[in-house]
């Protein structure tokens, strides 16, 4: 092991201990430092997140929806009040979104919230770009108005709960989404194979799903994004499965294969590919050495995909 890599190995090992301690935890990473690390929450990328999956949504053949899920949303509910004026624009007031998150980012609870986030969204530039036809960005605009304005309150729920106790909850009242969206979350769930399951089991039959996936090791994202596959699967265990926000391993083929697995069409696969890999295969753990190059040079995954009609 190169002296380099042996000193980042003990500083990670160091670190992932210490997350075991709360105390150590909140020292190494205060909460307003994870609330800056998980996405922005101005407007303007509020308007930029939703016009990227409605456009994507609507050139699949997408419509509306009447209960939507957003994965991980962090600072960013912007996005949530903007599907939710859209669709309720379209599908009256039963329409709902739930933001789950397993980190608080957001304060939706206080008085004012809501009106102050609309009145936000009508500020920020929203007339190019939004991929709204203007007869729909004037139905959107209203609702923010209202909610601005407090004459109506958005039927937006925020969760911040560990998976298995997330779908417990929606299971026990008989939820399930016609869509299902994230942006830039998908890549810091640990457990990804459970998730994609619960996904498939909380998606409604003909449901949805919008995802922008980062294949990136954050922190070196400009000058190594698959810098997370040099470790062998037992080191990177070591150095950050208590991280809070640590990055998985996970491919664009293997979410791609998990959701045809779970009975998905998938109706759109766009990855961010470099011109090439920013490592050679050599500094590759061995499991990670046969990929093929789309794979190592893939740094995003863009994925439109819909359930079946007559899931079990």
């Amino acid at each position: 092991m190169p002296v380099n890599k042996a000193i980042r190995f003990a500083w990670r090992a160091t670190r992932n201990v210490l997350c075991l301690v709360p105390v150590a935890r909140q020292i190494l990473f205060p909460r307003d430092r994870l609330a800056a690390r998980f996405g922005r929450g101005d407007a303007e990328y509020a308007w930029s997140v939703f016009a990227r999956h409605f456009t994507r949504l609507r050139d699949a053949g997408f419509s509306g929806a009447e209960l939507m899920l957003e994965v991980g949303p962090g600072r960013n509910l912007g996005t949530a009040l903007l599907w939710w004026a859209y669709c309720g624009a379209r599908r009256d007031d039963h329409v709902g979104v739930v933001c789950w998150d397993v980190f608080k980012n957001g304060i939706p609870e206080t008085r004012d919230f809501w009106g102050n986030l609309a009145q936000e969204l009508l500020d920020a530039p929203h007339t190019e770009g939004s991929g709204l036809q203007e007869s729909e960005l004037d139905q959107v605009l209203a609702r923010l108005r209202e909610v601005a304005t407090g004459r109506l309150i958005p039927r937006i729920t925020y969760r911040v709960e560990p998976l298995t106790e997330f779908e417990d909850a929606m299971a026990a009242n008989g939820v399930q989404f016609d869509l299902i969206y994230s942006q830039a979350a998908i890549e810091h769930i640990w457990r990804i194979e459970a998730f994609w399951d619960a996904m498939g089991r909380l998606t409604a039959p003909g449901g949805w799903h919008s995802h922008r996936i980062d294949l990136a090791d954050h922190g070196r994202r400009d000058t190594n994004y698959i810098a997370m596959l040099e470790w062998s699967s037992p080191v990177y265990w070591l150095t950050m499965r208590f991280i809070p926000g640590a990055t998985n391993r996970w491919r664009a083929h293997q979410h791609l294969s998990k959701l045809e697995g779970l009975g998905m069409e998938i109706l759109v696969a766009r990855r961010e590919l470099r011109e090439r890999p920013p490592i050679p295969r050599s500094r590759l753990s061995g499991e990670f050495r046969s990929l093929p190059e789309q794979e190592l040079r893939a740094a995003s995954l863009d994925v439109v995909a819909m359930a079946p009609f007559d899931k079990c």
